[in-house]
């Protein structure tokens, strides 16, 4: 039986010695969920505009995309630093398979333009539901070039909000074109070696000449560095420390006359993941730069993007997971052992359960995420205000998932998952960087906690999810409503008491609030999709998993005070870390509270 009959019709059956995978399924066809969000949000209009387009690239990521996302990776790209003659050309080579690549994220499926101009038909720009919803089936297929799409992307709205008209004139058009042969990458060159996440500490510099300005320095860290166009933060001569005195600039790769702009790629980094998109390091010898927007609001500008690169991150992150659980669903199916098909086991119908309620959740909240996004972009301040506090959830949580549903998939299809012949290796790979560029889990969950703070932004968050309890009038969920509305309000109190907090006592609870703060939220838009289910179908489906995710998420793993230990562990570190002497005070303290948390 081929797979896709395997898939489609349901069937139990599975022959010994077979290793099926996924090859030749279309991942929009299979993926009912799909079906079912992007039908939530979208007017019936826009998804029967985009249906065809969706099935197509449904079709073609199981397929030829697939194929060509593993030569890809397999066929890493060169760096030509110089030509024949000697001249300096700092060129990046790539594979075939990546330009083949190109052409259909750029170009076929227009990814960057959709969120610029009308494109595969529509009347306007498409909505950011359906653009995630065209992204989250290219990146179950291929991640790495799904970066440079979304700088491009991101460099383009940054360049529309901010840059002056004849920076647009110059570099939009060619930024948001689905030609192959005239359009432009875009990057952002931020990451110094000194700096990391801690951009304020950066020491490029900016001269002013003339009309432009001139960049010196070194940046340590610039994903798709053989960009056309990238925005660099950099200081400009007399500006103060920190973030505050950090510009934005744009700087093309060619100068107006051909020639190369005058900065140096110095090699390429040698990564774990991503490994068919180009990452360099970058010595700039007074490249020509514009001034983009403020020149004393460059950090802030840059960082008027973080919403869309992180709600990106989480859909790419959500699009692995969602390939993570078809492959081992496939595997599992087709797959006879002792006597009958892995699928029927118990222990791995546990592990299909949950790698599917991890991802089915996971699309939940991000394409929610990105309605509010789309309310945001109209004007909408609250959704604004909601935006600014979703987004560092989804990131934090989804994408440190994303790593652990690849490595079960992988260990779900046994010793194939570890050959590098089957797509698990690469979806592993893969998945680590999401936790890891624009913020690590540190930051985003430190970002969470100065939302809370400094922006009020947990007034919003909880009130959103609030009015969506009170909103459920089916009996059956509401019931589950009232059980998941004590568990919220509980995490709001728990909220509370770390803003409360000062200093590092603030930040040690951070990750845990982040994750049950990302639980009960995603909880609460299962529920209403399970009350939408029920009406339009009586079915309980997604009202069982619900459930499944309260208990496991919320119940099983307790909700205790998220502080109680804080205190002796900042004191106690170094001694623990070093081998020291620690003293009896510290565990007597330490275990009163936990005896108060247990009630003993």
């Amino acid at each position: 039986m081929s797979v896709k009959k395997l898939m489609n019709s349901n069937s139990r059956k599975a022959y010994s010695g077979a290793m099926p995978d996924t090859k030749g399924l279309n991942f929009f066809e299979q993926d009912q969920n799909l079906t079912f969000i992007l039908k939530h949000y979208l007017s019936t209009e826009n998804y029967e505009r985009a249906l065809p387009h969706l099935k197509k690239l449904g079709e073609i990521a199981g397929t030829r995309l697939d194929e060509l996302s593993r030569m890809a990776d397999k066929h890493t790209p060169e760096l030509i630093n110089y030509d024949a003659k000697g001249e300096r050309v700092d060129k990046v080579e790539y594979h075939p398979s990546y330009k083949e690549m190109e052409a259909l994220g750029y170009g076929k499926f227009a990814l960057v333009a959709m969120s610029h101009k009308p494109v595969l038909g529509f009347p306007t720009k498409l909505p950011h539901v359906l653009k995630y919803g065209f992204w989250y089936l290219f990146v179950q297929s291929e991640f790495g070039l799904a970066c440079p799409l979304s700088m491009t992307d991101s460099a383009a709205r940054v360049l529309s909000k901010f840059g002056d008209q004849g920076l647009k004139d110059t570099y939009l058009s060619r930024m948001t074109s689905t030609d192959v042969n005239t359009f432009w990458t875009g990057a952002q060159f931020m990451t110094e070696k000194q700096g990391g996440s801690d951009v304020g500490a950066n020491t490029v510099t900016a001269k002013k000449v003339d009309d432009h300005w001139e960049i010196w320095g070194d940046k340590w860290f610039c994903s798709n560095v053989s960009a056309d166009v990238a925005l660099v933060l950099a200081r400009p001569e007399g500006a103060p420390d920190g973030t505050k005195g950090l510009g934005m600039f744009l700087m093309p790769r060619k100068l107006p006359d051909g020639t190369l702009n005058k900065y140096k790629v110095n090699r390429l980094k040698d990564k774990f993941g991503t490994r068919d998109m180009a990452s360099g390091e970058v010595t700039f010898d007074g490249a020509v730069a514009y001034v983009v927007g403020d020149i004393t609001k460059g950090f802030k500008q840059m960082m008027s993007m973080v919403n869309s690169s992180r709600l990106s991150n989480a859909v790419r992150s959500s699009a692995m997971m969602r390939r993570s659980f078809l492959e081992a669903l496939v595997s599992a199916r087709g797959r006879v052992a002792f006597g009958s098909s892995l699928s029927e086991k118990p222990l791995m119908k546990e592990t299909l359960f949950e790698l599917l309620l991890d991802c089915e959740a996971a699309a939940s909240i991000t394409f929610y995420t990105a309605s509010v996004y789309d309310k945001s972009d109209q004007g909408n301040v609250e959704a604004e205000r909601l935006l600014r506090i979703l987004t560092p959830l989804l990131k934090g949580y989804i994408c440190k998932r994303a790593r652990n549903s690849t490595s079960e998939g992988m260990e779900a299809r046994g010793g194939n998952g570890y050959i590098e012949d089957w797509i698990d290796s690469k979806l592993v790979r893969d998945a680590h960087v999401g936790s890891i560029w624009e913020g690590t889990t540190n930051i985003v969950a430190l970002d969470v906690v100065r939302a809370l703070v400094k922006d009020e932004a947990g007034e919003i968050f909880f009130n959103d999810l609030f009015n969506r309890l009170d909103a459920i009038t089916n009996y059956l969920p509401k019931q589950i409503g009232k059980i998941l509305l004590q568990i919220s309000k509980k995490v709001e109190s728990q909220s509370h008491r770390i803003m409360s907090l000062n200093g590092p006592e603030r930040e040690l609870p951070a990750k845990q609030l982040m994750n049950r703060m990302y639980h009960i939220f995603t909880a609460s838009l299962l529920l209403y999709e399970a009350e939408v289910q029920i009406t339009a179908q009586e079915n309980y489906r997604k009202l069982y998993m619900t459930l499944q995710y309260i208990h496991r998420y919320l119940l099983s793993s307790g909700l205790d005070d998220l502080t109680y230990f804080d205190s002796s562990l900042l004191q106690c570190f170094d001694a623990i870390v070093d081998f020291d002497k620690v003293s009896k005070g510290a565990v007597e303290g330490l275990l009163e509270n936990v005896q108060q948390a247990v009630k003993l």
